[in-house]
């Protein structure tokens, strides 16, 4: 069976989700592209696909492509996020401290000693056994498909691959890669012969304050004036 090629990849799922999110864009206009990048300010990172419209109730809406084909097998390859086990490890602590009810003997106990000593104790205790019996969790880690996806802010973020490169992965491989696209919120795509689309994962929204995603593109005004 002849391998898809990633141009391939990218065209058939670029008009998978351009059809997909038409219905939800506002008088039916949508921008929909390959080859975009960031701004220089931001990278200059070049996405696989851009999709971008108005949406009823969210306004300007910001959908990201990465395509991967039968190449990709050394991107798959989980590492820990060092950042990420940190940051998950200090929110447990945090929590579990709040939950046990010692981090209210900052504010109630008159003891100036076991007042900061005892939430401390519980907080880095916390810490301590989170970070050992989590290790191996897949919230803790990442792949470099990931973190190439994750350069093209957006409101949804969608990895597409040819069928071809997903059956060379093993079924630990597969497992593992789905785990922690849902965990990110990333949406996963297969592509097969003849164009034929398989949506594995359902993409995730990614509130932002501001909720304007395309001000990190270098074609914001376009893009702007196209979905207008």
């Amino acid at each position: 069976m002849s391998r898809l090629a990633e141009t391939t990849v990218q065209i058939k799922a670029l008009e998978y989700l351009e059809a997909r999110y038409r219905r939800k864009a506002r008088r039916g206009r949508i921008f929909a592209q390959p080859e975009v990048r960031t701004k220089r300010a931001h990278g200059s990172k070049r996405a696989d696909g851009l999709i971008a419209f108005r949406h009823w109730l969210w306004g300007v809406y910001v959908v990201s492509l990465e395509a991967k084909s039968s190449k990709t097998r050394p991107a798959i390859t989980p590492r820990i996020d060092r950042k990420r086990y940190l940051i998950n490890t200090l929110r447990a602590a945090l929590l579990i401290t709040i939950l046990s009810g010692t981090f209210f003997f900052l504010y109630k106990w008159d003891d100036g000693f076991w007042q900061f000593i005892l939430p401390g104790s519980v907080f880095l205790t916390a810490a301590a056994l989170y970070a050992i019996l989590t290790r191996n969790h897949f919230g803790h880690r990442t792949l470099k498909v990931v973190e190439q996806i994750e350069q093209y802010p957006a409101d949804e973020r969608w990895l597409a691959f040819s069928d071809d490169a997903w059956g060379d992965f093993s079924a630990e491989q597969q497992q593992q890669l789905q785990k922690i696209c849902r965990y990110h919120g990333i949406g996963l795509l297969l592509i097969g012969q003849g164009g034929r689309v398989e949506r594995k994962l359902r993409a995730r929204f990614h509130w932002d304050w501001w909720h304007d995603y395309l001000r990190f593109y270098s074609r914001e005004k376009e893009i702007r004036d196209a979905i207008r």
